[in-house]
């Protein structure tokens, strides 16, 4: 039987850093769909041809096509290297103009894909620099420029629509207006859903399967019953194992499946936190299956890594803390210790960055161990954590004094550091 002492429910909230998603790695993306850019691009090749068809007294519909090309390609190029936000915006105001322009002349197809590929990246740019409302206006223009093509049956078209209405969705989630990032994602699952069926392409399934992931972040944080939340999750999961199949070398999809098990079992987790059980029996169950799961994400992750894939290593961290932590509250403080030590020893350099995300999330371990530490009758050890802790915590406050987070993360320590007394 597993017996959680009362110092245990001291409120020490992971939520505000596990309950977050690791698939969203994903969540407060810039953007999730985008066209694939072509490779390196000569920026004083693109100026110069600028130049060149800028200066011509008479441009062909193709030179005006081409013109517009060019300018949407130097404003992605000057995104993607940290240009200047109102250059990027009036470049793609250029191409927006001329491609207008010709549609008033007359319908074309052709020109009318080019466009909304413009205001696609138009928003993705305007996301990337926070500026999160315009970025909608702009994904809108880019659904209502393109749906005329949808209508007509091109799969192209649609496609193109269900990857921004993804982005649409995150964008949404990242401003706290679920209810629209819900509707709009569930349109975005409908239409793959939908180019699938006229296309075997495993990227329609991939991105299904970040629909799934984004759609079970969502219904978590609006309050939705367990078995919504899961089905989400569970269904994320099915499709990256599809394409995986299908696709043997893109086995680097192992991680987002990791995580999509990893969000799964941090919901699971936190239902079971709020929940009362008829027996001991039952509780000890659903413990262990959430530590079966958390053992699987992290024995993939380790896979990973040990791989080459070096981002794997932060979503390795983030398990193993999980890990630590659930043992913890099922008061299982030997085999937490393993795990919590782990992270200490093997991580500790990730603090060491401009994020401060790590740094928080260590203070947490901190704090865990040292409530471990205390249920295995060490109090010097455990204040040993608390002023270790501390350490972190005083750090965070001298670059964000006012942030909520810290301040709460500060007054969490200071109970622990009572209880010690």
């Amino acid at each position: 039987m597993l017996l959680l002492p009362e110092f245990v429910s001291l409120p020490l909230d992971w939520n505000m850093f596990l309950g977050v998603g690791f698939a969203a790695g994903a969540a407060g993306l810039a953007s999730v769909f985008s066209h694939e850019h072509a490779g390196d691009v000569d920026l004083n090749a693109v100026k110069n041809r600028v130049t060149e068809l800028e200066q011509s007294p008479t441009r062909t519909l193709e030179q005006n096509d081409e013109l517009a090309a060019l300018y949407a390609t130097w404003a992605t190029t000057l995104f993607d290297t940290d240009g200047e936000f109102d250059d990027i915006v009036a470049l793609f105001g250029k191409a927006e103009a001329i491609l207008k322009a010709e549609l008033a002349h007359g319908e074309d197809a052709e020109v009318r894909q080019q466009l909304g590929n413009v205001y696609l990246e138009w928003a993705i740019a305007l996301n990337g620099f926070d500026e999160l409302t315009p970025a909608i206006k702009y994904y809108q223009k880019a659904i209502d420029t393109l749906k005329p093509l949808d209508d007509s049956g091109d799969g192209d078209a649609k496609y193109d629509i269900a990857g921004i209405k993804l982005n649409l969705g995150v964008v949404y989630r990242d401003l706290g207006e679920l209810e629209k990032a819900r509707a709009v994602l569930d349109e975005s699952f409908i239409m793959y859903r939908a180019v699938e069926k006229i296309s075997a392409a495993s990227d329609t399934r991939l991105y299904m399967a970040t629909v799934s992931v984004q759609q079970g972040n969502i219904l978590h944080e609006m309050g939705e019953e367990l078995g919504k939340v899961t089905d989400a999750y569970n269904r994320a999961m099915r499709l990256y194992v599809e394409v995986i199949e299908d696709q043997p070398d893109m086995t680097w999809l192992e991680r987002n499946l990791a995580n999509v098990l990893l969000d799964r079992c941090m919901v699971t987790y936190e239902n079971w936190l709020d929940q009362k059980f008829e027996s001991d029996a039952e509780r000890d169950n659903v413990i262990g299956g959430v530590l079966t799961d958390i053992s699987r994400g992290v024995e993939l992750l380790e896979k990973q890594y040990q791989e080459g894939n070096e981002v794997a290593r932060y979503d390795l961290f983030h398990g193993i803390t999980l890990q630590g932590k659930v043992l913890c509250d099922a008061g299982q403080y030997a085999e937490a210790k393993i795990f919590l030590d782990r992270a200490v020893n093997e991580f500790t350099d990730l603090c060491e960055g401009e994020d401060n995300t790590f740094l928080m999330q260590m203070a947490m371990v901190y704090a865990t161990r040292a409530v471990v530490y205390l249920g295995l009758g060490d109090k010097g050890q455990s204040e040993q954590d608390c002023l270790k802790g501390s350490e972190l915590i005083n750090q965070l406050l001298q670059s964000d004094s006012e942030d909520e987070e810290i301040q709460e993360l500060k007054e969490q320590f200071q109970l622990l550091i009572d209880q010690l007394k």
